[in-house]
């Protein structure tokens, strides 16, 4: 008697898990997962007068982001008012909703802009902070990022996987169930 009690409960107790490893497994096969994002965006800026915007600067950025936090890190290409290319640029920032901030720099004479929750809607100016300094308002406006999957993880122990392990690649987002991570 004491050993059919016994096995009708190693039975239900198997049965459970069973069920339990199902479930998680067919409701996790679905889940969202973080990944390697990359970028596009314009930032544009009037050429040769303050306030006008039919003669502009444009800076196309295309950075690679964080999902986890929305950092980024990247490069540009900056283009006179006709249009020709003129100075390559890099970039470090971070995406916040609707505004960005954004810290570049040109190698080639090592001038430096910034801007700081500059909103991503194509009709708000946002002042820059430039190095070195100029007398007048350098404005700038910025277009709505344009976001594609740059990685393609089906879990996170395939991320894992792929950085070669350790406890750095096992600690990321990258890979983690968006749900898992507060999203």
């Amino acid at each position: 008697m004491m050993r059919n009690r016994l096995y009708a409960v190693a039975v239900a107790v198997a049965v459970a898990a069973v069920a339990a490893f199902m479930v998680v497994g067919t409701s996790s096969a679905d889940v969202a997962r973080y990944q390697t994002q990359t970028a596009t965006f314009t930032a544009t800026q009037p050429y040769g007068a303050v306030g006008q915007w039919q003669s502009v600067w444009k800076h196309n950025f295309v950075v690679t982001v964080n999902p986890c936090d929305g950092t980024f890190t990247g490069s540009a290409k900056q283009y006179d008012n006709g249009g020709a290319f003129f100075a390559d640029e890099t970039v470090t920032g971070s995406f916040n909703g609707n505004t960005v901030n954004l810290n570049v720099t040109r190698p080639s004479d090592k001038v430096a802009w910034s801007l700081t929750g500059a909103p991503t809607d194509e009709n708000t100016v946002t002042l820059a902070t430039t190095d070195p300094g100029v007398p007048w308002k350098v404005e700038f406006t910025v277009s709505q990022p344009q976001f594609s999957d740059a990685t393609h993880y089906k879990n996170h122990g395939e991320y894992v996987s792929s950085q070669g392990g350790g406890a750095d690649a096992a600690h990321s987002c990258i890979g983690m169930p968006i749900v898992s991570h507060g999203a």
